[in-house]
């Protein structure tokens, strides 16, 4: 891999098309915008195809022409043209895959930064109702199945098709009779294929569920792992893990039985139709009513023939894993966002500061109300404090106004603007958000400080973090702002990220700041 060259090359994909929302979304919507490389790669694969058909044509040219009549001559042409044959099937089949490779590559990276955009518009009640190793899959898992397939199942696909219809018309032009013997086959063949895909599209669906399931426990487990372990839950874990698996490897192993199945018994057919022309073969040639060379371009072809079903049976898996997980993604990508974008949103520069709820009601999903007909109005510059006990809807009043909700009744309005008038990523560019639980990206202190503006300057972070009270605890830090902050801030206390969070929200200089219980977890004292 260290002797490759470096991969230079642009993508060269509308990323704005890319990540734009859209009502529907399937296969040709995703391969929008590719014709060209596509109409070429399906080019070189038809070379590709015309290329195996040609082979028998010139083997049996070199026995009939060559070998029969002792003429040296002819079976050094067939060979010669062979050889070119050959060399130019090897130059489409390069060609081929490096196109189909990099086309894939860049349908699949328009399709990331899609369903990425997609989980940055959804709301909060989206992520509270979905599991994240779910979430996760649709990123992963999914993404993978149409990646294997795109890039190789689809021209594996392609070619075979071609193949098959062009094997077909070669054995009527050769011989009729011989024909028939050969499509003899085809009705079984046919009635086999179509169980084959109605009970395998089950088990690959079923399957898919299940990895889905097994992924979110992962997940779970993984982020719970102190609470697992101070409450001595490893065993449960583990075999609550063990059964979600085995349930998935039997889904799996589901559709691996019916391919067990199914490829013998294409590879039986292409056996009984050898034998079939074989026979009565022989007794044309012995007649003199068949050439010998025809013979073995036929016998030559009936492997051909059956080849391509058998590679797209094999095709088929890697197509079923790839349409069930289209179709998940179709579910993502098409979830309406519970903050929905105005037709004609109002940019927002500054903000007085006046907040206002009129007579608002507000439920999580199909619960019950956590806010009913609240009304209140906090002028601007009032420092206003919401005292209650727990689920009393305190930390729902914040998510109101930063609109990460909308109210099921009533409105809630800044400036006297209703927010869901307002342009949603301009509103919260004049916000300061501490919630609860202070989480922390991967980076440096002075990184975490810096997220919600980039291009602060250090005496900035530091002035921002001197005004919370937070530069002295960051000096007490190994490499101070420099120290390295983990996943989720794993490796500082609770207090030192909320430390952290209160300068990250200091720092934007907020027309309005919401604090969720932003001290809950500092020493006071």
């Amino acid at each position: 891999v260290e002797a490759l060259p470096p991969a230079t090359d642009a993508p060269g994909i509308d990323e704005a098309r890319a990540v734009r929302p859209e009502e529907s979304y399937g296969l040709r919507r995703l391969l929008r915008g590719f014709g060209l490389p596509l109409l070429v790669s399906l080019g070189l694969v038809a070379v590709d195809a015309g290329m195996s058909l040609l082979l028998p044509v010139l083997i049996r040219h070199g026995i009939d022409q060559g070998v029969t009549r002792m003429a040296i001559g002819a079976v050094w042409a067939a060979a010669a043209l062979a050889l070119v044959t050959v060399l130019i099937q090897w130059a489409a089949q390069i060609g081929e895959t490096r196109m189909t490779g990099r086309t894939g590559e860049r349908v699949l990276y328009s399709l990331r930064l899609k369903i990425f955009a997609q989980l940055q518009r959804l709301g909060l009640d989206y992520y509270e109702r979905e599991l994240t190793g779910r979430i996760m899959t649709r990123m992963t898992t999914d993404v993978d199945a149409l990646s294997t397939f795109l890039q190789t199942g689809l021209v594996t696909a392609f070619v075979s098709v071609v193949t098959f219809f062009g094997i077909m018309g070669a054995l009527l032009v050769i011989d009729v009779q011989l024909a028939l013997v050969v499509f003899i086959t085809l009705p079984p063949l046919v009635i086999g294929t179509f169980f084959f895909r109605r009970a395998s599209v089950k088990a690959y669906e079923l399957a898919r569920e299940r990895v889905s399931a097994v992924n979110a426990d992962l997940q779970e487990s993984v982020s719970g792992l102190l609470i697992l372990q101070a409450f001595r839950r490893e065993r449960s874990g583990g075999q609550r893990f063990a059964e979600g698996s085995d349930s998935y490897r039997r889904a799996r192993t589901r559709g691996q039985w019916l391919i067990s199945i199914y490829f013998p018994f294409v590879q039986l057919l292409s056996s009984v139709a050898s034998a079939a022309v074989l026979i009565v073969g022989a007794h044309r040639v012995d007649a003199g009513t068949l050439t010998t060379g025809a013979l073995v371009a036929y016998l030559l072809y009936i492997d051909l023939f059956f080849a391509p079903v058998q590679q797209l049976s094999q095709v088929f898996d890697g197509y079923q894993q790839a349409t069930v997980s289209l179709g998940r993604i179709q579910e993502l990508l098409q979830e309406p966002t519970s903050t929905k974008a105005a037709d004609e949103p109002l940019d927002v520069l500054s903000l007085r500061g006046d907040i206002a709820f009129e007579d608002v009601d507000f439920a999580y999903g199909d619960d019950e109300e956590a806010l009913s007909a609240v009304s209140l109005s906090i002028p601007a510059g009032q420092t206003v404090a919401f005292v209650g006990e727990t689920g009393a809807g305190k930390s729902t009043l914040v998510k109101l106004v930063a609109r990460f909700y909308d109210p099921t009744g009533g409105r809630v309005t800044v400036d006297g603007t209703d927010l869901r008038s307002l342009d949603l990523t301009s509103y919260r560019h004049r916000l300061g958000v501490v919630p609860q639980e202070a989480y922390l990206f991967q980076g440096t202190v002075r990184d975490a400080i810096a997220y919600g503006r980039p291009d602060a300057t250090d005496a900035e972070v530091e002035a921002a973090a001197r005004a919370v009270g937070a530069h002295d605890m960051i000096a007490t830090l190994d490499g101070g702002y420099l120290h390295e902050v983990a996943e989720r801030g794993r490796n500082l206390s609770a207090g030192q990220r909320q430390l952290i969070a209160l300068a990250r929200a200091e720092l934007v200089d907020p027309d309005v700041l919401l604090l969720d219980e932003a001290a809950a977890a500092l020493d006071l004292a």
